[in-house]
């Protein structure tokens, strides 16, 4: 039987653990501008580097496929199980505590983005495949950990790794979400929509990436355009006003959330559009006329009501429109959208029925897309995770569906196991993401137990 011993012990594993996940959290890992090794930017190409890095030094053995995604290994025999994660973070935006990228220790929390969403996740698992180093000659599978850096812009990373014609996995588990397992996803679509329609005198900047709820948005508009007495009423709600010489800036603020679940948020970008749909006189202008589809569409629900789309799946739940991004200047006006659905809808009716509802002013750009993903509740890799989760926690494990998505949807044999526990707050995708030490002990724990199923499913199966 392999074990997974740890070498100095297991306190010493934990410290290493956290050092390493602090020195990951504190590359700002947000997509930038493409240059030469780094096409989803430089912090990303950096984090890529540093985990094969130390993948090296703990003698587990490398392969870069590009310079998008990359993966360690141990075993050279067996079927493959694969533990894919992502070094790409969520911007952080504003409204923060402390410094998003310092990795900070207070009372117990490692406070920083990417600290739950998915850096701890990848510290554990390089330091638990370092423990089978010295075993692999007695390994039954391959474990491969597999690092991405464009999951949370589409998943290029991942489509690139399977465009290569890499092997799929046989077992294995993605984590990056809750336990105790989850084995379903929403189907996604990432919408691009854009109008050649602009407004004289008006700017809107709202957003930064379409699976993240707006807590910031901002608009710059000509005085002489504004109903000034809903003006005034409007500084009483919570809004920023600042009038200056001919113009007036309009700041609404709002709560960040997951793209997957924007009835947790307060959408800044649907707040400050439909003010400035009751602030801006209705005329024929076409451009005033595609402001009001903006919120007359997608700023009053988030579940597709106006669309069309709006559907109840038994297992899955709603489906979940969150709007994202808002750009308005001179050029024309665009808006970015998360839209997630269960198996009560398709692309293709989602598409159709969005043309219909916003009209030939619009046109709409598909930029991502995955379709429902759903594994089996009697999966042998499955109740093995159930098991791991079981003995460690001592708590019941249950299965579970969400609307986030994970690199799961992209590699069918897959489910969505941690590293976030029940009942805790972590703060993914929102203001201080953070994780407690504790959890992060507790995590390793599981998913140590985890790699022994694994190991003894592979086992099982030689037999």
């Amino acid at each position: 039987m392999v074990r997974t011993p740890c070498p100095g012990g297991v306190a010493a594993q934990r410290e290493r653990i956290v050092e390493l996940l602090q020195r990951l959290v504190r590359i700002n890992s947000e997509r930038a501008e493409a240059c030469p090794g780094a096409p989803v930017g430089e912090g990303c190409a950096a984090a890529l580097a540093l985990v094969l890095e130390e993948c090296s030094k703990r003698g587990i053995a490398t392969h870069r496929l590009n310079d998008m995604v990359a993966w360690a290994q141990v075993g050279d025999r067996g079927p493959l199980a694969a533990f894919p994660v992502h070094l790409d973070v969520v911007p952080a935006g504003d409204g923060w505590s402390r410094d998003p990228y310092a990795g900070e220790i207070e009372d117990g929390i490692l406070y920083g983005r990417g600290a739950m969403d998915n850096k701890i996740s990848t510290a554990i698992l390089i330091e638990l495949l370092g423990d089978l180093v010295s075993q692999t000659d007695e390994l039954p599978c391959r474990l491969r950990l597999i690092f991405g850096t464009d999951e949370e812009s589409g998943m290029g990373d991942m489509r690139s790794y399977l465009d290569a014609g890499c092997e799929q996995p046989r077992w294995g588990f993605v984590p990056d979400a809750s336990f105790p397992v989850v084995r379903g996803e929403k189907a996604r679509l990432h919408l691009r929509l854009t109008s050649a329609s602009s407004m004289d005198g008006v700017e809107i900047v709202a957003g930064t990436m379409a699976n993240v709820v707006p807590d910031r948005a901002a608009a710059r508009v000509d005085a002489r355009q504004l109903e000034h007495a809903a003006l005034d009423k409007l500084e009483h709600t919570g809004f920023i006003v600042r009038r200056g010489d001919g113009s007036v800036e309009l700041s609404a603020c709002g709560r960040s959330a997951h793209g997957s679940c924007p009835e947790r948020g307060e959408n800044a970008a649907a707040s400050l559009l439909n003010a400035l749909d009751g602030l801006l006189p209705r005329t024929s202008d076409v451009g005033r006329a595609a402001l009001a589809d903006l919120s007359v569409l997608l700023c009053r629900d988030v579940h597709g009501e106006a669309l069309g789309i709006a559907r109840e799946d038994a297992l899955f739940g709603p489906t979940t429109v969150n709007l994202g991004m808002v750009r308005l200047d001179s050029c024309g006006m665009s808006c970015e959208l998360d839209v997630r659905f269960g198996r009560g809808l398709d692309q293709e009716e989602v598409l159709d029925r969005m043309l219909r509802a916003f009209g030939s002013a619009w046109s709409v750009e598909v930029l991502a897309s995955k379709p429902v993903h759903l594994v089996d509740q009697d999966d042998p890799c499955l109740k093995v995770l159930l098991s791991a989760y079981e003995r460690v926690t001592g708590l019941p494990g249950s299965c579970s569906v969400m609307g986030g998505g994970t690199y799961a949807s992209l590699l069918p044999a897959l489910v969505a196991f941690g590293p976030k526990f029940p009942n805790t707050h972590c703060g993914a995708h929102g203001i201080d993401e953070h994780v407690a030490l504790e959890d992060v002990a507790r995590a390793t724990e599981v998913y140590r137990e985890a790699l022994r199923g694994i190991i003894s499913l592979a086992d099982n199966e030689k037999e």
